[in-house]
């Protein structure tokens, strides 16, 4: 936790769904904590994706598609089908409890920042959260000693569990790019105007199966020790999901007429 003197800067960068972010200084968040808020997810409706850790890929897998984006393949949870679009979240600011509720998600509004190789990171805190105040908070980040109180010292073993988890992902991640596994998808269904032709979803990686297959056995039993072969085939397994965003997304019902959900592998540029 960051003890530095209230005229430290804000935080530079930016992390999805926090507004916000300042490291949790005794001083400066003393009358600081939390609160209620009326609609606890509304900070989550805009979000379409959600970065997910490889230690719950199984979990997920029965809510959500999990899937990698952008240059360097960060795997997510898809919650919709356009940004600014989040099907999980009610109108009333709550998350549909019959589905996984990422770590990521979790832990807001706390954060960590890095500070270096081999340097401790800093605990932070989204201060522009609904659910932190500094009137009369329900449950005070700091007691009357200035000391943090229970509310604050499981979040920051939450936090820190988590971004052990996160170096775990990346090095997850990095295996599979260093085995050349992941491939181009889109994924698209038929239009329900005209059903001969295809309306294209999403477009993003995954892996390519018919690779993963031909891979010698000794990397195969590398994998599987090193448990990234349960998350490989959770997020194969994870993409027969796409038919639960499409047809929330599209406000399909079981009855419509409308071909399953088709995914096909991009050729490389």
């Amino acid at each position: 936790m960051a003890d530095a003197a209230p005229e430290q800067p804000r935080l530079s960068g930016q992390v999805p769904l926090y507004r916000n972010p300042q490291p949790l200084n005794r001083e400066t968040h003393k009358s600081y904590g939390l609160k209620a808020p009326k609609k606890p997810y509304e900070f989550l409706r805009e979000a379409h994706f959600v970065p997910a850790i490889v230690g719950e890929f199984g979990i997920a897998a029965g809510s959500f598609p999990v899937i990698f984006v952008g240059e360097k393949r960060v795997p997510v949870v898809v919650m919709g089908l356009r940004q600014g679009e989040n099907l999980f979240v009610t109108e009333d600011g709550q998350f549909d409890p019959n589905f996984m509720l990422p770590a990521f998600i979790r832990r807001y509004p706390f954060v960590s920042a890095s500070n270096g190789a081999d340097k401790p990171a800093t605990f932070c805190v989204d201060i522009d959260a609904d659910s932190v105040t500094d009137k009369n908070p329900e449950i005070p980040f700091f007691d009357e000693n200035g000391e943090p109180t229970q509310v604050i010292n499981q979040a920051i073993e939450f936090v820190s569990a988590f971004e052990q988890d996160a170096r775990t992902t990346e090095l997850f991640v990095q295996r599979l790019m260093d085995l050349d596994l992941f491939e181009r998808k889109e994924i698209s269904v038929a239009d329900k105007a005209d059903p001969t032709k295809q309306q294209k979803i999403a477009e993003y990686f995954g892996i390519d199966e018919k690779k993963l297959l031909a891979l010698p056995s000794e990397t195969v039993m590398e994998l599987r020790d090193a448990g990234h072969l349960g998350a490989i085939y959770a997020h194969l397994v994870s993409l027969a999901r796409w038919d639960r965003i499409i047809q929330l997304g599209l406000g399909m019902t079981n009855d419509d007429p409308i071909a399953p959900p088709k995914t096909k592998a991009k050729a490389k540029k």
